[in-house]
């Protein structure tokens, strides 16, 4: 019987060091991470009493490349979890993949599985807007071979790196759990009573190009009309590690509804949104998930979602969600009632 399998090859410069992956991608479940597994294969003439390590790293770009100056870099990187692959320390267990390709590549072929950061989060990237150039912000997972006397001693020559995404998951759980719903009320300076806002979803999680239902009741119970609503699905971005945790709000899509509602009148509406990647605009603005090849068709970044015992603060990345936004306006002198409605957007991923 013939055993057909899938591998992800990447060599040093010097051809001294090879790593072969089983996967690239790799599925966060939010209780646990799928590790990174695969097999390093070296030159021991090359190596002689030095060491050989497999690490992983996370490198977190928070700035655009074109905005760096005077030798300053917007890129923080953190390695972490590093193994001592040769000599070896101990016996490793070992997959079916991973025995199959030392059997293959012969005695100086070495397993691995590396886990990835319990405080970081999924790969995203930022969207390329027509007049970008350079690399924009978001997070990426680096997979590492090195030769060197030590973890730190690490020449780029003799190091072989491969990109790995992690990719986040939605629990089953999650689909199970009753629509959002919200109300607000809420008042104003300039004139008497109150507008009252109820929106409901018809789901707790979609998946990208879904349609979004959402019902909306608006009771305007204060002495002046009402000029419009507005419904937007949002995108929201933060950095949780920083110390202002300054939140951007980016819209997908909207619809404008110029409904005049008079006072003590009260209307319900039903809207239609869909999640779907925008058109794309000067400068990126909405975040993705990070795509292997430039022919793969783009996706929105899905929902960052964290296990009960990590706080948000913590996070060492992105952290993103998303909400469907209602809005009344009054006019410019009076103001607006603003109602948010989170939901969860899923991804698909590979098995």
């Amino acid at each position: 019987m013939v055993v057909k399998f899938q591998v992800f090859k990447k060599s040093a410069r010097n051809d001294k060091i090879t790593l072969y992956l089983t996967r690239r991608d790799h599925v966060d479940h939010v209780t646990h991470v799928d590790n990174i597994e695969g097999v390093l294969v070296l030159d021991p003439n090359y190596v002689h009493s030095r060491n050989v390590y497999v690490q992983v790293a996370v490198n977190f770009r928070f700035g655009r490349e074109d905005d760096e100056s005077l030798g300053y870099s917007f890129v923080k990187t953190m390695y972490l979890h590093t193994i001592q692959v040769y000599p070896p320390e101990k016996e490793r267990p070992t997959t079916e993949i991973q025995r199959n390709l030392i059997s293959k590549l012969g005695n100086f072929a070495f397993p691995f599985s590396l886990a990835f950061p319990e405080l970081s989060s999924p790969s995203y990237s930022l969207m390329m807007g027509w007049q970008d150039q350079g690399s924009l912000m978001g997070l990426e997972y680096e997979a590492m071979g090195f030769v060197g006397s030590n973890e730190h001693d690490m020449q780029e020559r003799s190091t072989a790196r491969m990109i790995v995404r992690r990719l986040m998951d939605c629990p089953l759980s999650l689909f199970d759990k009753p629509p959002p719903q919200k109300n607000i009320s809420r008042s104003f300076l300039t004139c008497t009573g109150s507008v009252s806002i109820e929106a409901k979803l018809n789901s707790q999680v979609f998946y990208p190009d879904e349609n979004i239902m959402v019902k909306i009741e608006l009771k305007n119970n204060t002495s002046r009309e009402i000029k419009r609503l507005k419904v937007k699905l949002v995108q929201r971005s933060e950095v949780p590690m920083f110390q202002d945790r300054q939140a951007r709000d980016r819209t997908i899509c909207k619809v404008d509804d110029p409904l005049n509602l008079p006072p003590g009148a009260l209307t319900n509406r039903e809207f239609v949104l869909v999640p779907t990647v925008p058109s794309k605009p000067a400068h990126g603005e909405v975040f993705l998930q990070p795509s292997m090849k430039d022919e793969d068709e783009p996706c929105l970044a899905p929902s960052t979602l964290i296990a009960p015992s990590i706080k948000k603060r913590d996070l060492f990345g992105i952290y993103v969600s998303y909400m469907v936004r209602v809005k009344a306006t009054l006019g410019t002198l009076v103001g607006d009632a603003i109602l948010d409605i989170p939901f969860v957007l899923a991804v698909q991923q590979g098995s």
